[in-house]
């Protein structure tokens, strides 16, 4: 059987061949250099070669002048088969070094089996005329040189173009990595330095691809622990919020996840978190990642909490203020005709008992009334600048005589803490709620009070946290107690009036509701934190005045009783009118009263120097006080005129003072507190 060498550096060529030559019935033997070649036909010469010509070690012309130098080789035919020597004078070379074939690769497979049967068949038929070499040696070692260094020049040049080619691919690579590099870094840079933790996962949401060193600063937790657990986030979800979450991030593929929820950190303190999150799909459209935000929101949520609360209170405060306003002018008539009835018993009547418990049970009532008035801000001020030090002071050596000894009672004064605008006897009631209240919080057991005074600076960030406080020096009170403490739901009622837990007629639940009125009336702020079982922390904030502390307000004089003078007194409570009257004409005054403002105008009007004075209610059905006044003081300029309301404000004050009115009076409850007011109103229009 005929027996073919094919010769050929490249696999797949030799593959193919050997394929080919073996289908249609011959013996192939392959070799991957002429060296190789030459050794395995020495051994077993075969029947005929097929040679490549470009090869390594040795090429296909070396081959073929081996092959016909060589006796027991030149008898098989030598057949070229090329696809890089192709042009004539490779051909010629080939055929002058006695290849008995020449032919260029790709053949058609049949043209290349007949060439290869046409070489074979002088062979086969016992008429073999083995190919010589055509001229000389040295012609054809000049050709061979000739063709060598014409296919090196035509390899240097591919080379050189090549080199040029995958230079340019170098430099194309270059710009495309730092255009990576350059987008990566952007990347970088923008993640990290965005206030939200950004953070990349695959579609399974079981490996972490990526997130931002933010993470750290919101979770409390490093990165790692996230890459190392891509559930470790759930975890640290509050426990009241985890199933909801868990059942929205399952979701995030669909790009509807927009969650607000809490964390617990290591240290204990929560965070409200907003997560967001997208998915990234692909050509296809199906989900390649899924990218996300998480953003610390605690800061707006503890805002609109405040304002939520702020709200809240602003409006039992306008409630509660009104309630207590009409019940107030109730028990003003009531005290009043008790006083009065009093007065008018001996002191062994029968009925004086019963008249004198009326008075008691009216003063608690009336006591009640004022708490419900300062809650709600509508209880008269008297302020100016002070030390809260002394006033501080004095209140806790108050308190010490009435807390049990088991219960330390300890204070500390910043002699720096700034003067502040403030009403003593109010901040005294302060004191004396907090610490009343972290006196409860004891339980009847032994514990720790601590009170202190400090000076602080708050900055922009630190008031934003204060609701209703601006920014600059201020003094801080401090009232901490050891203890049962308060849960969140207390925590959010606890400034709410008549909110207590503690046991039916063992507190009104006015305590920190009226702290709450005071500190608002005095433009600060108040804020609480406590924990079950870990006591409280009272922190109540006064602006620093401008001014130095001033003396202390000289007392008040002694309130000598009318002289006859004639007074025109406008309300339109008839039993307030009724009783107003008796206690003036008691005092001393005369009294013209009515409850009508026209009336009383037109009383006026018709004899303006028959009155010394005039007392005025503000609000009346279809009337006004000042507008009153105004039409008395166009008639009488010198007229002294008071106005009389339950809700003295400071703006009512300026707009009185505006109109000309000489004092504006908080509505008074007893006899002692009209005679007062008269007599202020009698001595400035003496002064004036």
């Amino acid at each position: 059987m005929t027996r073919i060498l094919v010769v050929d550096d490249k696999e797949e060529n030799l593959y193919y061949l050997d394929a080919l030559l073996r289908g249609h019935g011959w013996v192939v033997e392959t070799a991957r250099h002429g060296a190789e070649a030459l050794a395995k036909a020495r051994r077993d010469p075969p029947d005929l070669v097929v040679s490549d010509l470009l090869m390594p070690v040795m090429d296909g012309y070396t081959l073929l002048r081996h092959w016909k130098a060589d006796p027991r080789l030149r008898r098989a035919p030598f057949i070229v088969y090329t696809a890089t020597y192709t042009e004539p004078e490779d051909e010629r070379l080939a055929l002058g070094l006695g290849a008995d074939a020449f032919i260029l690769k790709p053949a058609e497979p049949d043209d290349f089996l007949s060439r290869i049967r046409a070489v074979l068949a002088p062979g086969e038929h016992g008429a073999a005329a083995p190919s010589a070499p055509a001229g000389g040696e040295e012609g054809l070692l000049k050709s061979y040189s000739e063709t060598l260094i014409r296919k090196l020049e035509e390899k240097t040049l591919q080379l050189e173009e090549a080199n040029q080619a995958l230079q340019r691919d170098i430099a194309e690579r270059q710009r495309a990595e730092e255009k990576l590099r350059e987008s990566e870094e952007r990347f970088r840079e923008l993640a990290e330095t965005i206030q939200e933790a950004f953070w990349i996962t695959d579609p399974d949401k079981t490996r972490m691809l990526y997130v931002s060193p933010a993470y750290e600063r919101i979770w409390g937790r490093t990165c790692a622990s996230l890459y190392a657990a891509p559930g470790g986030w759930l975890e640290a979800v509050h426990p009241e919020d985890r199933a909801r979450v868990a059942a929205a991030a399952a979701r995030q593929g669909e790009g509807e996840y927009d969650e607000t929820y809490r964390i617990l950190r290591p240290d204990e303190s929560v965070r409200w978190i907003r997560d967001r999150a997208f998915p990234v799909r692909g050509p296809a459209g199906t989900v390649r990642r899924i990218v996300g935000t998480a953003e610390d929101v605690t800061k707006r949520r503890q805002l609109e909490e405040q304002i939520r609360q702020a709200q809240k209170m602003e409006a039992i405060g306008h409630l509660a203020g009104g309630v207590a306003h009409d019940f107030n002018n109730i028990l003003a008539a009531i005290v009043g005709n008790a006083q009065l009835a009093l007065s008018d018993t001996a002191a062994d009547h029968p009925a004086r008992t019963s008249l004198e418990e009326i008075f008691k049970a009216c003063t608690r009532a009336r006591m009640l009334v004022q708490q419900i008035l300062t809650f709600s801000s509508q209880q008269p001020q008297t302020r100016r600048v002070i030390a809260l030090g002394p006033v501080v002071e004095e209140t806790v050596n108050f308190l010490r005589a009435t807390i049990p000894a088991a219960v330390e009672l300890a204070l500390t004064l910043d002699p720096a803490a700034p003067p502040v605008l403030a009403d003593p006897t109010q901040v005294h009631q302060v004191v004396a709620n907090l610490c009343t209240n972290a006196w409860h919080a004891l339980e009847d057991g032994p514990g720790r009070i601590a009170v202190s005074l400090r000076r602080v600076a708050l900055d922009a960030a630190g008031a934003s946290h204060l609701a209703g406080l601006r920014p600059g020096p201020a003094a801080c009170l401090v009232v901490t107690d050891t203890g049962a403490g308060m849960d969140a739901a207390t925590l959010e009622r606890m400034f709410e009036p008549f909110f207590t837990t503690k046991e039916l007629g063992k507190g009104t639940g006015m305590g920190l509701a009226v702290v709450h009125g005071i500190v608002q009336g005095h433009d600060g702020a108040i804020a609480v934190r406590s924990q079950p079982g870990r006591g409280t922390t009272a922190e109540v904030y006064f602006p620093a005045a401008a001014d130095a502390a001033q003396d202390a307000a000289p007392a008040a004089a002694v309130a000598p009783r009318g002289d006859g003078q004639h007074i025109l007194y406008l309300d339109d409570e008839e039993p307030l009118v009724r009783l107003a009257s008796r206690m003036l004409e008691r005092l001393g005054y005369r009294i013209s009263a009515f409850t009508s403002a026209a009336e009383a105008v037109q009383a006026f009007r018709d004899d303006p120097h028959r009155f010394d004075l005039v007392i005025a209610d503000l609000n009346m059905p279809g009337a006004s006080g000042l507008h009153v006044a105004a039409e008395l003081l166009a008639l009488r300029p010198d007229l002294p005129i008071a106005l009389c309301s339950g809700h003295v404000t400071e703006d009512l004050k300026q707009r009185a003072r505006a109109a000309g009115l000489r004092e504006v009076l908080y509505k008074p409850n007893t006899m002692q507190e009209l005679s007062d007011a008269i007599h202020r109103l009698a001595v400035s229009a003496r002064d004036a």
